[in-house]
């Protein structure tokens, strides 16, 4: 199944070559999880702070689950320093 993967800040250059904007469409396994992901990107998992699902939070715990459906949209970002 399609689904759009967008990376934020540091980790945009984790994605593909044939990514515009931070955003890419990739080809996944039906009962692949946001780990799965992570894993094929090369992406460590302490990398990733927020996680949203077509805009939606996703829990850490639930990050193991097999979650996607056709078309949806897997946005993530590291953590963010401020003051």
């Amino acid at each position: 199944m399609k689904i759009t993967f967008k990376l934020y800040a540091s980790l945009s250059k984790h994605l593909p070559s044939d990514a515009e904007d931070n955003i890419v469409a990739i080809e996944i396994m039906p009962k692949m999880s946001v780990h799965d992901i992570l894993e094929r990107y090369r992406i460590p998992k302490d990398d990733v702070h927020l996680v949203l699902l077509n805009g939606v939070y996703i829990n850490p715990v639930d990050r193991d689950n097999a979650i996607f459906s056709e078309g949806d949209t897997l946005a993530l970002w590291p953590p963010v320093a401020g003051g």
